[in-house]
Parts: C-alpha cells; structure tokens; sequence
C-alpha cells in the first residue's frame, strides 16, 4: 500500500536519493530541497537561491548527514542535520546539471550536463579536475562503476550509452549503431 508523504514540496518533484539509514533527499523545481524521515516525516527544509531547479540529489555513503544537489550549473554540499546554508557550493558545468555521482572513495564527483559533458570534480582539492565532452546531445546521467574509482559510464539524448575505463584516457566509443550495446572497447 502507497503512502503519500505531505507537508512537504509545493512544485513538481524531480528527483529523489535515500541514505543507508533511511534518511531521504529530494528536489524539486524552484530550488526546492526537503529533507525526510524513513516513515515521511519532514526534517528539514531548504531553497537555493536564484530558484534553479533541483535536478540531482545524492547522500554520501561514509557520511549519511553529506548530502550533494545539483540545482542549475551548481552543486552544493549540505549536512542534512542544518540546512540553513550549504558546506560548499561548486559552480562546476556551464549548463544545467542532469545527474551527479560519487566515486566508491568519494573523493571524485562526476556531473552531467545538458551541454552533454561530464565534469569530474576533485573534492580534496576543490576543483574540477576533467572535462569530458562525450556526447551530442543532453548527458541525462553519469555513474561511477563499482570497485573501478576512475571508471565511469555516461547515456544521453543522444541514444548513446559510454564507458570511459580511466577517465584521464580516452572514452570508449559506442559501435555505429545507436541500438545496440555491441561497443568497441579498446584493450579490454
């Protein structure tokens, strides 16, 4: 049986993220954040400025009250316990970002762009570290892969799936057909 959590957002919803201990994030249009309870109970409340949807939102594993959110060319570092103002903001792509992701050690953030790049943000050193433009057309989403922190795979509107093995070398190409998930990847 759904339950309908309330009191909380006041425009349309576009993404979600929950915590290892049951703690769940979510964005909405406007530069909306709502902060929740595992049974929906509102906990906290904050709304960027410059009202730039909330596009992306992700807690970080080793540190459940980390949170991350993309709203417009910006992600914003929070602790969930306080949201009165951000950690650290990052104005790190030049279009609206789709999707962010942490690397298993969390010291690289990955984030894809209307534009269709990725930017990979070195969190130790607060900067971004990689530009990766990959694709035509909107990259929708980037992921880092399980047990290969440097490796990630990115889709886009552009009917494209892409892996890029080390993401100081080269992407892996996609075959010539768009529709299937034959790939040409180079030494492996």
């Amino acid at each position: 049986m759904a339950v309908k959590w309330t009191g909380g957002h006041f425009s349309p919803v576009l993404c979600l993220n929950a915590s290892q201990e049951g703690l769940v994030a979510s964005g909405a249009e406007g530069g909306d954040l709502m902060v929740w309870g595992e049974d929906g109970t509102p906990l906290g409340h904050t709304r960027f400025q410059g009202a730039d949807d909330v596009t992306s939102v992700l807690f970080a594993p080793s540190c459940p009250t980390k949170l991350y959110a993309s709203h417009g060319e910006t992600i914003s570092i929070l602790d969930v316990r306080s949201l009165k103002g951000s950690l650290d903001d990052f104005h790190a792509n030049e279009e609206e970002i789709n999707c962010v992701s942490l690397n298993e050690t969390e010291n690289l953030l990955a984030s894809a762009d209307d534009s269709g790049t990725i930017k990979i943000l070195d969190l130790e050193n607060k900067k971004v570290s990689r530009s990766l433009k990959r694709h035509s057309n909107i990259c929708s989403s980037v992921a880092f892969r399980p047990q290969r922190p440097q490796s990630l795979v990115s889709c886009g509107l552009d009917m494209q799936v892409m892996s890029c093995r080390e993401y100081l070398g080269d992407a892996v190409e996609p075959s010539e057909s768009p529709a299937t998930l034959d790939y040409k990847f180079a030494g492996g």
